[in-house]
């Protein structure tokens, strides 16, 4: 494991509540046990220095399961005392990968168990996370993500002398677009639609090139289509976003500040506290009805 980053003295770490469901026991949640605490618990572990949250809870379910996992809706975080400083563990639901191997025990895990729910609810050695498991399953496991990314940095407007659509991403901005991919690629989209800018285009590439998917280019996304806005009340975004908000394939949607409030209320949701450049509000559903929305900043 990594030494934990921190923010305000708090340490941080993530992990996931990983589930898969049988014929015959039905729902089952994956528990690990390690044997320096001699406790079982769910798997999480610090994050690493430049590490995203949902980096970190991807990585370490797979160092601590062997399962590779997206990740689903946010669980609530628990917050405690260790050694006399606070800790902050983000987890979020993780279907287990059918097809992983038997994880090899080790001195940090030295049993990985599928348990039935009441079964996990009992054997968890802290409360916190029986309780976790009991509100987890209390609402649906499966989901599907609709991502809404603002575009990272871009040149200013005096900057560019040629049209506002081709003004590309800033040093920062293009190393923001590769920092992006991480986080992003933990939430098993695969599809990208972006604005027709440049800008829009180029902050979702790395990740398209990572997935070897192609960046579908919406001109209902641009700064652009704002200028029609009022003849084509509803804007025409309203249309896009609900209908991929009925679709069951997850989806990141790339596009500017001034369209997100269009977006979030065709969404249904409210605005997060801020979205700079990079940010992302992941927005989970099912059957068209909204679950859950996770906020996230670079």
């Amino acid at each position: 494991m990594t030494a934990g980053t921190t923010t305000g003295g708090i340490v941080l770490a993530a992990g996931a509540l990983v589930w898969r469901e049988t014929a015959d026991r039905g729902i089952e949640v994956c528990l690990v046990h390690r044997p320096k605490y001699d406790d079982w618990s769910l798997p999480k572990g610090k994050v690493a220095a430049g590490e995203h949250l949902l980096a970190c809870a991807v990585r370490e379910v797979k160092e601590e399961t062997g399962h590779d996992v997206v990740l689903g809706r946010p669980l609530p975080p628990q917050v405690y005392d260790v050694d006399g400083r606070p800790k902050r563990v983000s987890y979020w639901l993780a279907e287990a990968a059918p097809s992983a191997p038997p994880r090899a025990p080790d001195a940090e895990i030295d049993d990985v168990a599928f348990v039935a729910v009441p079964e996990a609810i009992s054997l968890l050695t802290h409360q916190r996370d029986a309780d976790l498991v009991a509100a987890a399953v209390g609402g649906p496991l499966r989901t599907t993500p609709l991502v809404l990314v603002r575009h990272t940095e871009a040149k200013r407007r005096h900057e560019w002398a040629g049209p506002d659509s081709d003004r590309p991403l800033s040093a920062r901005g293009a190393a923001d677009a590769v920092a992006l991919t991480a986080p992003l690629m933990t939430l098993g989209a695969r599809r990208i639609i972006a604005s027709d800018t440049v800008r829009c285009v180029d902050t979702v590439l790395p990740l398209a090139r990572q997935l070897r998917i192609e960046v579908e280019r919406e001109p209902r996304l641009s700064e652009a289509s704002l200028a029609d806005a009022e003849a084509q009340a509803p804007h025409p975004a309203v249309s896009l976003v609900r209908e991929l908000l009925r679709d069951d394939e997850g989806v990141i949607v790339c596009s500017h500040r001034p369209l997100f409030p269009i977006l979030f209320d065709a969404v249904g949701v409210d605005p997060p506290p801020a979205m700079s450049p990079g940010a992302f509000l992941v927005v989970h559903h099912r059957d068209g009805d909204v679950v859950a929305t996770d906020h996230h900043q670079l």
